[in-house]
């Protein structure tokens, strides 16, 4: 694959010996060029499922603001001998509502195929393939692997066709699946550690070992070098941007939630105040409402045995 014109920066998995794999940039090069191996990592992803074998790549040119732009997702978007759509794509970091936009883009691919007025026979599944190196499922450490399609929700053997399906691989759980098929095993060890030599020596998967080859031919391409570190940069930094929202966002809702607090505690006092002795005196709303947490609370409890409105402030 080349470049649309000259670019030119740190890697996701860092090295000074070779190119991860774990780098968006360097994963759609690679199986971009070699549909076979493309082709075997597909089929061991979607295992049992009947094997296919990749026509083409829809979109295999990489443009230079691809490479800095912290929302790009640099997807392979393929199609098999039968016409079947395939969107595969190697994840690195988190992006917020991550779920919501990867089934808009299956589900975009599907609505592509046809245009206006043409028959909804022609439709070929549109199947989408996410490979993590975040865990997305947090709640559920024992799997790593998922198949997502439209199924019944009180009977989930009812499938509603398979135009649309998802394919998960949580890499950092999966690879500790050991009952995972010989195949797809290789291939996690080889996208997670492929600057490994003593991981990927222990590697018989003839696939994979054809992958690790290409990565040192492409290691010695010194544009390629200098693409993904800038690309790897970006996605640190869309990292730090995706933190650093989620912090700023709990702590305005802690922050959110304490005012309403204690506006709910002052307003309550007041009810009380005035259910017990009537109509509160000015000087004594103010100093409820201009009041911290500690002192509402005490008032609050002064109020079980104050005989006067001046007791409770006492």
């Amino acid at each position: 694959m080349a470049f649309t014109k000259p670019l030119s920066s740190v890697d996701p998995c860092p090295s000074t010996t070779g190119l991860s794999l774990c780098n968006d940039l360097v994963f759609k090069i690679l199986f971009s060029d070699h549909l076979p191996l493309l082709t075997d990592l597909i089929n061991a992803v979607r295992y049992p499922a009947q094997p296919i074998a990749v026509r083409r790549v829809l979109n295999p040119t990489i443009l230079p603001e691809d490479l800095a732009g912290k929302e790009i997702i640099l997807d392979i978007l393929a199609e098999d001998s039968n016409g079947q759509r395939l969107a595969i794509e190697m994840q690195l970091q988190r992006f917020l509502h991550w779920p919501e936009r990867h089934v808009y883009g299956v589900a975009r691919s599907l609505a592509a195929q046809l245009g206006a007025g043409q028959d909804y026979r022609l439709l070929k599944p549109s199947i989408g393939i996410s490979l993590l190196v975040h865990d997305l499922f947090k709640d559920h450490a024992d799997r790593g692997t998922w198949h997502f399609t439209l199924r019944d929700t009180l009977r989930p053997q009812i499938q509603l066709g398979q135009v649309l399906q998802v394919h998960i691989i949580e890499l950092r759980k999966a690879e500790k699946q050991l009952w995972l098929p010989a195949p797809l095993q290789a291939w996690i060890a080889c996208l997670l550690h492929n600057l490994d030599e003593a991981a990927m020596s222990e590697i018989t998967h003839p696939p994979v070992k054809e992958a690790l080859k290409h990565l040192e031919t492409l290691y010695s391409n010194e544009e390629l070098r200098l693409a993904a570190e800038r690309r790897a940069q970006a996605l640190i930094d869309a990292e730090d941007i995706v933190d650093c929202a989620y912090f700023e966002g709990k702590q305005e809702g802690i922050e959110e939630g304490l005012e309403q607090g204690l506006e709910q505690q002052q307003q309550t006092l007041l009810r009380m105040l005035e259910r017990r002795f009537g109509s509160t005196p000015t000087q004594y709303q103010t100093k409820i409402l201009e009041a911290d947490a500690p002192h509402l609370q005490e008032w609050t409890l002064n109020m079980l045995d104050a005989r006067r409105i001046e007791d409770v402030f006492a």
